[in-house]
C-alpha cells in the first residue's frame, strides 16, 4: 500500500527539534508517502502537521507515543491513525502531560541545586516553547549552560535513571494505555522493543504482556538492526501474531545515522500494520457497541 512509510516521528510538540511543518516537508523530501507524528504524550503537533502534509501530497497518520508502566519499568506504546477528538484518549493525554509538568518542575528543582544554576525549569521550558518540556530540553539547556559537554554527557552526568536530576513519572498502566488507544479506534503498536535493554525471556513477556492487553503490532523495523537483533523481533511477532510496524523515531537531523523512512522492507508474509487497522475498529466497535 505504501511505498516508503514512517510510522514513528516527533516534533517540537515534544522533544524533536522540528517544527511539525518542518518535520512533514523533510519528510516529503526524503519521499516519504506517509508519516506518523507520534509525540510523546501530547496531540498538540497534528493540525500544524496535517496542514503542511496536505500542501506536500504527504499522506499524515494522525498519532501518539504514550508512556506507560509494566513491571515498574517505562514503556512506549505508539498509537496510529487515532481518533484525536476522542474523549477517552483526551482524558489520557490530559493526564499524561500533567504528569509531565509535574516531573519538569521536579527535574527543575533538581537541577537548580545539582548543577548550580537558577531558573532550570523555567530556561528548559523557554527552549522548548513548552510548560511540560521532557528530558532532552534540559540537556540542551544545560549544554548552553556550559553543566555538559553534549546531550549524553547531561543524561550521564543529570538526567539518567540513578542521577541526580532523574525524576521517575507515575505513569498509566501498559493495560491503560492500550484499552484507551483501542477506544479511539488506533493501532497500538509497541515502540522499540530492543530500546529496554531487556533479556530475550524478558523481552518475551513484555511482547506477551503488550498482545494480551489488546496490543496489534510490534515495531520491528528500524534503522541500524543487526541480523542478530532482525532475528530476535522476527521470533517475536511471528510467536505472538502480531502485525508488523516500523518507524525511524526521528528527532533531530542531528541524528546523522538515520533519516526519514530510510527503513528495511516489510517482510513479505507479515501483516502490515496499516492491515491491522481493521482489527483496532472492530475492537473499537465492540468495547463501544451502539445503544
Amino acid at each position: 500500500m505504501y511505498q516508503c512509510p514512517d510510522f514513528h516521528s516527533h516534533s517540537r510538540a515534544s522533544d524533536g527539534q522540528l517544527t511539525p511543518a518542518e518535520l512533514v516537508s523533510r519528510a516529503a523530501d526524503y519521499g516519504v508517502d506517509a508519516l506518523a507524528l507520534t509525540d510523546h504524550d501530547t496531540l498538540a503537533g497534528l493540525p500544524e502537521a496535517r496542514a503542511r502534509a496536505r500542501e506536500v501530497g504527504l499522506e499524515l497518520v494522525p498519532g501518539i507515543e504514550l508512556s506507560v508502566q509494566w513491571d515498574n519499568r517505562e514503556i512506549h506504546v505508539v498509537g496510529l491513525w487515532l481518533d484525536e477528538d476522542n474523549p477517552v484518549l483526551r482524558a489520557r493525554v490530559a493526564s499524561q502531560m500533567e504528569a509531565r509538568r509535574e516531573r519538569a518542575r521536579r527535574i527543575g528543582d533538581r537541577l537548580d541545586r545539582a548543577a548550580g544554576l537558577t531558573g532550570s525549569y523555567d530556561q528548559a521550558c523557554a527552549l522548548a516553547d513548552s510548560d511540560a518540556p521532557g528530558r532532552p530540553w534540559f540537556a540542551r539547556m544545560l549544554i548552553s549552560e556550559g553543566k555538559a559537554r553534549d546531550n549524553q554527557h547531561a543524561f550521564n552526568r543529570f538526567l539518567k535513571k540513578g542521577q541526580s536530576a532523574y525524576v521517575s513519572t507515575p505513569w498509566c498502566t501498559l493495560e491503560q494505555g492500550v484499552a484507551d488507544l483501542l477506544a479511539a479506534g488506533a493501532v497500538p503498536v509497541l515502540a522499540h522493543p530492543l530500546a529496554y535493554n531487556m533479556t530475550r525471556k524478558r523481552l518475551r513477556q513484555l511482547v506477551g504482556a503488550f498482545r494480551d492487553a489488546g496490543g496489534l503490532a510490534l515495531e520491528v523495523l528500524m534503522p541500524g538492526l543487526t541480523p542478530a537483533q532482525g532475528a530476535l523481533l522476527e521470533e517475536c511477532w511471528r510467536h505472538f501474531g502480531l502485525a508488523v510496524s516500523g518507524g525511524s523515531d526521528f528527532h533531530s537531523p542531528e541524528q546523522k545515522w538515520l533519516r526519514l523512512g530510510g527503513l528495511p522492507p516489510y517482510p513479505k508474509d507479515a501483516v502490515p500494520v496499516w492491515a491491522a487497522r481493521d482489527l483496532a475498529s472492530a475492537r473499537q466497535a465492540a468495547d463501544n457497541p451502539r445503544p
